[in-house]
């Protein structure tokens, strides 16, 4: 049987990202999702969102497996932009209910990963987790009321 490294040597970074976010997301456990992302990042990976700062592959890993269970049964887009030695550009579009009531909304997202020796070095995500906040009744009144007086 074949480690997780020869199982996915013969892919490229993005093809990797994109079997990763596109089927092995969806599959009941998340073993083979994380020990094919855990071939793209550098031990030393640099990750930013607009929620975290992780510094290194073990901590990047435990995020994944925090909150990717909680999207992995929504609607999700991904999109492989770009990719040569040194960049690796996709975007993505999640759909997804807000627990405990009965709106959906949709996240827009781009990444920008920098590659050094095949590996993912520095991931810069950028997604506005407010983007559809307008659709909840109140709040997103008040949210672009607040945006519109600073």
């Amino acid at each position: 049987m074949p480690t997780v490294v020869e199982k996915y040597s013969s892919l490229s970074l993005g093809q990797r990202i994109k079997l990763a976010s596109t089927e092995l997301l969806r599959q009941p456990q998340l073993t083979s999702y994380l020990d094919c992302m855990a071939t793209v990042f550098a031990d030393s990976v640099h990750y930013i969102d607009p929620v975290h700062e992780l510094h290194g592959k073990r901590a990047v890993l435990e995020m994944l497996e925090k909150y990717v269970p909680r999207i992995k049964n929504e609607p999700f887009e991904f999109s492989l932009v770009h990719e040569n030695e040194t960049q690796v550009i996709w975007k993505w579009v999640l759909k997804m209910k807000i627990r405990f009531t009965p709106f959906r909304f949709t996240i827009h997202g781009l990444v920008l990963a920098e590659v050094e020796a095949g590996k993912i070095v520095r991931q810069r995500e950028y997604y506005d987790p407010m983007e559809s906040i307008g659709i909840i009744p109140v709040v997103g009144f008040l949210y672009k009321l607040v945006l519109k007086m600073g």
